[in-house]
């Protein structure tokens, strides 16, 4: 413990007179140490017993299936777009799944499901087999007088390019198949999933929130690491925001934020750095 800055072992000592109260000095300052001890401890245990509850409670909705296999999809899909093939493009043309499920009905009365994990104790008549066959629908084609907008480039970097992503951290990410920010993004949007990276990267919300602010950024092309942690720092903390903003503005705010920063060795992106940023947000956020 730790007394007046000097951290050990301490035994409480009491005069020659136990009823002379500056003789027990020693032992109200060790009580007093010990209950503010005993406090943390039990906030810790608290926020310990939350997360605990929130990763022992297996999902078990449509809702969450949904967005397991739409987060499948996407990364999938996202893989095969960034192939660098001279020759052809590649696309998700089917995509079926077939696995054994453990199905109960909820207290409001509406069938359950989830995937079956290692080790859970699952009764045999409860399973039963889900087969989905997901196809693609073509999108409507716009009118022949309407011109077809260029599809707008994301960036999409490693996880650890996200600042405040450790090496651990960021192999902790890659091992749960969440290796670029778009991937992080993704999986932080989602509830059920927002609470295992939570735990993952023992963090609090407020940070993963942080974090995925900073991967939305880091989506913008010419936007590295330390800019987005700089944007995020002068109040500009998603790609919206960025895109509303002007390049005098963003020049001002990224200045008074970077000044801030014990890292600062005084670089500055340039009038042109910030219209390109702002340009690439607009198209991001208008999907043009």
């Amino acid at each position: 413990m730790e007394i007046d800055g000097k951290v050990g072992v301490f035994t409480p000592l009491v005069g020659a007179d136990p009823k002379d109260a500056a003789s027990t000095d020693n032992l109200q300052q060790v009580v007093d140490v010990l209950r503010g001890q005993i406090a943390r401890l039990q906030t810790r245990n608290d926020e310990l017993e939350a997360k605990l509850t929130d990763l022992s409670a297996p999902p078990r909705s449509t809702d969450d299936f949904a967005a397991g296999l739409q987060h499948s999809l996407d990364v999938l899909q996202g893989r095969l777009a960034e192939m660098a093939n001279e020759v052809s493009n590649f696309a998700v043309r089917e995509f079926q799944l077939e696995t054994k499920v453990h199905v109960d009905v909820t207290p409001l009365g509406t069938i359950g499901f989830r995937f079956v994990q290692p080790g859970d104790p699952v009764d045999a008549a409860a399973l039963s087999t889900l087969s989905v066959t997901v196809v693609p629908v073509p999108k409507p084609l716009p009118a022949d007088d309407e011109a077809v907008p260029a599809p707008a480039t994301r960036a999409n970097p490693g996880g650890e390019a996200i600042d405040g992503i450790s090496g651990a951290q960021a192999a902790e990410l890659r091992a749960n198949h969440i290796s670029t920010v778009g991937d992080f993004s993704r999986a932080a949007t989602e509830a059920s999933m927002s609470a295992v990276l939570v735990s993952m990267l023992g963090v609090d919300r407020d940070a993963l929130g942080r974090y995925s602010l900073l991967a939305g950024l880091l989506t913008v092309p010419g936007i590295d690491s330390r800019q987005a942690a700089i944007l995020y720092d002068a109040g500009i903390r998603d790609v919206p925001t960025l895109a509303g903003t002007t390049p005098a503005a963003l020049l001002k705010a990224y200045a008074a934020a970077a000044k801030q920063r014990p890292d600062d060795d005084g670089m500055r992106p340039s009038k042109e750095d910030a219209a390109a940023w702002i340009q690439a947000a607009k198209h991001l956020t208008n999907g043009t």
